[in-house]
């Protein structure tokens, strides 16, 4: 029993070093193939970021038939369960980066803040445009699930509860996450330029590709920000304003607006072959109870058990490592790029206090009786606790500002590629309908909030 012990303990260092060496390996084959820019015609152009090819290699390398040899170690059941389990941890970093973005734009945000709200209404893209396409190609009842919005933890919660996961709503939304998880980050790495070629304005597509999904927005502003260098910032700060909005209310934006129009337009279509009742509304459920399968919320004795929150520094401490190395990478690759100074290392230290006390905040939020506080999530909390520290003083922006926004990106790509290697199976048993659903369902979304945002900066004057 003793000896077995520690050879558990030195197979599961082996594992995470293995993990730890392909994420390295990831990032410097990414970062040395660097930018790439692809011309589509004269006037359009897609450009290629790092993360899209961390991403890539992480996926492509965890493909169950080839995982044989060291491979078979490094997507151990360990390592890509700790990816899946950690992934919002390693991500916290970029949350605090993008409430310092917005900080010193926050008075032109809220002078403009009706178009944020506006744009809002574009999510209901995904039913207008997705749900028609979705019964012309015979889904019927799949399409419930998998058109109600990007398929995220919103989604799954309220299918869950109205409809269980093991109904034909149920497999649609799962489907949809399960689209949406693998491929939604490199979908709109592509689209956003695209949209960008055909005259949108910049500003309206960051404001839309705060569409609710972290990867997917920091690949569509990311893409944005490397296609109009020169607005970066305003880039990264639109779509930080936009991802906060729609964590705050996309809830209510589904349950009080998408669905009732859903059901509207799926009983207009069907045409009395099968009907939704209006009745029967389900009430908005945890994100913990879709995870958990109904189990209670954490008490506050678990929640903050020490032992949670040094894995929890630690996780942090092992992103910021990463993205360190990322932006030296980058250096050594084009001296140009953002240099390494004591400023970036404050900065790094920064991001790591702004994303333990978001998890902090989140964790007492947690506690709450109020559905909007407890509901909201940590990822928001550490990008408020980044915005109220970088308003509170100026030194904290200029800190912040010394990391290098694309060396944020990538190792979470990285890891992002391993969490869904087992899903890939999962990929096969998908209809090749919910495929096309689910490009039609991205556009929806995306193409909508940023027609109503291009509408509103237009009405604006900016």
């Amino acid at each position: 029993m003793s000896s077995s012990a520690p050879s558990r303990r030195g197979g599961t260092a082996l594992e995470m070093a293995l993990l730890l060496l392909l994420v390295v390996i990831a990032i410097v084959v990414a970062e040395g193939i660097g930018i790439r820019s692809l011309p589509i015609t004269s006037s359009m152009t897609i450009t290629v970021l790092p993360l899209v090819f961390a991403v890539l290699l992480t996926m492509i390398l965890g493909i169950p038939a080839w995982r044989k040899g060291i491979l078979r170690r490094v997507y151990s059941a360990r390592n890509v369960g700790f990816s899946g389990a950690f992934l919002i941890i390693i991500m916290l970093p970029l949350m605090a980066r993008y409430g310092a973005d917005v900080a010193p734009r926050l008075g032109e945000i809220v002078s403009i803040g009706w178009v944020f709200l506006l744009q809002e209404l574009g999510n209901l893209g995904t039913v207008v445009l997705g749900l028609p396409v979705a019964l012309m190609l015979g889904l019927r009842r799949h399409a419930i699930g998998s058109t109600l919005g990007l398929g995220r933890e919103g989604e799954l919660a309220y299918i869950s509860e109205k409809y269980t996961l093991n109904s034909d709503p149920g497999r649609g939304v799962l489907s949809m996450y399960l689209m949406g998880t693998l491929f939604g980050a490199l979908f709109f790495s592509v689209v956003a330029p695209i949209l960008l070629g055909t005259g949108l304005d910049v500003r309206a597509l960051a404001i839309a590709s705060g569409m609710g999904s972290a990867s997917m927005m920091t690949a569509s502003s990311s893409t944005l920000a490397a296609q109009v260098p020169q607005l970066q910032d305003t880039i990264v700060s639109y779509a930080a304003a936009s991802q906060l909005l729609t964590s705050f209310i996309g809830t209510y934006t589904m349950v009080f607006l998408a669905v009732p129009l859903q059901r509207a337009l799926y009983n207009l279509f069907m045409r009395g072959k099968d009907r939704l009742p209006a009745s029967g509304m389900a009430t908005t459920a945890h994100p913990a109870n879709s995870v958990t399968g109904g189990r209670s919320v954490p008490t506050a004795s678990e929640l903050f058990a020490p032992h949670r929150y040094t894995m929890f520094m630690g996780v942090l401490l092992l992103s910021l490592v990463l993205v360190l190395f990322t932006q030296q990478m980058k250096l050594w690759v084009n001296p140009g790029s953002t240099p390494i100074t004591l400023l970036t290392l404050g900065g790094l230290v920064a991001l790591w206090l702004f994303a333990l006390l978001g998890i902090v905040v989140g964790d007492l939020m947690t506690l709450s009786r109020v559905p909007l506080l407890r509901d909201f999530p940590v990822l928001g909390w550490v990008s408020l606790v980044s915005l109220a520290g970088c308003l509170a003083w100026g030194g904290f922006v200029d800190a912040i500002g010394g990391v290098d926004f694309l060396s944020l990106t990538t190792p979470i790509l990285a890891f992002a590629g391993v969490s869904v290697a087992d899903r890939l199976v999962d990929l096969s048993k998908t209809s090749w309908k919910i495929a096309i659903t689910a490009v039609f369902v991205f556009l929806g979304t995306y193409v909508g909030s940023a027609l109503l945002a291009q509408f509103g900066l237009s009405v604006a004057g900016s």
